[in-house]
């Protein structure tokens, strides 16, 4: 083999190594194989899915004890037959807001640290509702009753504002109207809710117990959602590694010379090519 052979082999062995090394450094996500999704995004929305299911089967096995138009979901929790459903579901929802928190660290760590905060926050909420039950309708009497209430009041303010700020940032149009559906029926829950101001002048206490079974229903449908696009930002996909090159691209030692200049003798320097390959 020739020296120029040798040359030209070692140029394309070096462009070689340097665009493996350059992409080995990116972000796991975006090497990853077409078509394969991350464990996390399925139990993200599993989790989600679970919760649904849980709470579906407390209202049919609880056979018309509770009330779903003026009993608060809670109440299941109070019957032998449905508590495990409805701990075991606000557990799954929990744990999808968790592993979608998870997902977004991975793909986008500095533009959701906002939204995977609102998204621990609502987790944490979840495991105190499932943790310190509500006392039976229709007041609040114990230490633990006031735990839950408050709990779930970081539950259905947090997700929504998560959500909000994940539809706004990745412009998933059905993540910002599940997002905005939850503020309105949880403001129409807050006024209809016995004890406020406005109960009374709207019947409220007739079916403050349906809405909050929407503004749940539309919350589940948030986790799931946000677990399904966590990563996806502003239609371009996850965030790819600033120094990876495209697809496509030309070598790293692209034959472009610069002029022969003149050295402190008055020789002149050889000519060397610019790019990554002559640092």
């Amino acid at each position: 083999m020739s020296r120029g052979a040798a040359g030209r082999g070692g140029d394309a062995e070096t462009a070689e190594s340097g665009e493996t090394e350059m992409t080995g450094s990116g972000d796991v996500e975006a090497a990853r194989p077409a078509g394969r999704e991350p464990a996390w995004r399925g139990l993200g929305m599993g989790g989600a899915a679970l919760a649904l299911v849980a709470m579906v089967y407390a209202h049919l096995a609880a056979g018309g004890a509770v009330s779903p138009m003026s009993g608060l979901i809670s109440d299941y929790a109070l019957a032998e037959g449905t508590a495990w459903a409805l701990v075991g579901g606000t557990l799954a929802l929990a744990a999808g807001c968790l592993w979608t928190a998870y997902g977004l660290a991975r793909t986008d760590p500095s533009g959701s640290a906002a939204a995977r905060v609102l998204l621990v926050g609502g987790a944490l909420g979840l495991l105190l509702t499932a943790s310190f039950p509500t006392d039976a309708a229709p007041a609040v009497v114990s230490i633990t009753g006031e735990i839950h209430r408050w709990a779930a009041a970081v539950v259905f303010t947090a997700l929504p504002c998560a959500g909000w700020l994940l539809g706004r940032r990745g412009r998933d149009t059905a993540l910002l109207t599940v997002s905005a559906a939850s503020v309105a029926l949880l403001a129409a829950f807050l006024a209809a809710h016995p004890g406020s101001l406005t109960a009374d002048l709207i019947g409220g206490p007739d079916y403050y117990g349906l809405l909050e079974r929407l503004l749940l229903l539309a919350e589940i449908a948030l986790v799931f959602l946000a677990a399904r696009g966590a990563g996806v930002q502003d239609g371009q996909g996850v965030v790819r590694p600033l120094l990876q090159r495209p697809a496509g691209a030309g070598p790293l030692r692209p034959g472009v010379a610069v002029p022969a200049q003149p050295g402190p003798d008055g020789r002149q320097r050889p000519r060397e090519p610019i790019g990554l390959g002559s640092v």
